[in-house]
């Protein structure tokens, strides 16, 4: 109970150990409605008006419940303190958005928000941001070859722009034509929302604590700024980014330190309570 008398607050668990043949593994309506139910737990009540500080040691899982659970805690508790000693990925890290103060331990490390979905013809799980940016890249690689095409034109024939640019534009499409053929409107649509929704999330979390263009632009960056799900966003990058990760000093340092020793292989969710 070293971490309760330091920080002075009641300590909630949501750690997840990864095992999917685990039905608490990762954030879920199961795990939100466990939540919902504790407000009316006698015993280990999640108390109207007292704030908490909720120890988050997850992978991730769903943004809606993710948003559910944090949307919870700001009202119901009047506000959390997320505390981070290993892993608060994903929709973990959603969570954490919704917090008053972020606290991440010397190791732990926060996620970024792009959308994951499994991708049936790979039997993979892949991010959002590889449909959309992809995109992405093949309109910069029309523009960029549009005016490759334009300058070796206008070298080799000493024409005006003018002249050329009908050629020009005729090589570069049939040589794209191909390639955005293959684009499915419909599903890059459809992973555009996602990706979106996740934002919007983050974002009415963060105006807790920010001001709108501080909470427009760390949404942002959290979906749209990493090359993978698994980049790590440790307490460097997330005061980059604006989060402002509360400091910690020797003695919340330690507590963090072993509790993350402890986290790999355990499932808790619920009030952190003394045994004996």
């Amino acid at each position: 109970m070293e971490l309760e008398s330091c920080l002075k607050l009641p300590v909630w668990l949501l750690c997840q150990d990864g095992d999917d043949a685990n039905h608490w593994d990762g954030i879920t309506r199961i795990v939100k409605e466990s939540l919902f139910e504790s407000r009316f737990d006698h015993e280990n009540e999640l108390k109207r008006g007292q704030k908490i500080a909720l120890v988050i040691d997850s992978q991730g899982g769903h943004a809606r419940a993710a948003y559910e659970i944090a949307t919870l805690l700001q009202k119901h508790c009047e506000g959390f303190i997320a505390v981070i000693p290993r892993r608060a990925k994903s929709a973990a890290t959603l969570i954490s958005l919704g917090a008053d103060e972020i606290v991440l331990g010397e190791y732990g490390e926060l996620g970024p928000l792009d959308v994951q979905f499994f991708d049936q013809e790979r039997e993979e799980w892949a991010s959002g941001l590889d449909e959309v940016q992809s995109l992405e890249r093949l309109h910069a690689f029309t523009l960029s070859a549009l005016d490759q095409t334009m300058f070796m034109l206008r070298s080799r024939t000493r024409m005006k722009s003018a002249t050329v640019i009908p050629h020009a534009t005729k090589l570069v499409t049939q040589m794209v034509q191909p390639m955005f053929a293959n684009v499915d409107v419909f599903r890059y649509t459809q992973i555009s929302r996602r990706l979106k929704i996740g934002e919007e999330y983050a974002r009415r979390l963060l105006l807790r604590r920010f001001t709108t263009l501080e909470a427009n632009d760390i949404a942002r960056k959290l979906v749209d700024n990493y090359p993978e799900h698994g980049f790590i966003i440790d307490h460097q990058e997330a005061e980059k980014i604006g989060l402002k990760p509360m400091s910690t000093y020797p003695k919340l340092r330690d507590i963090l330190c072993n509790l993350a020793r402890q986290m790999p292989e355990v499932t808790a969710i619920g009030r952190m309570i003394k045994k004996g």
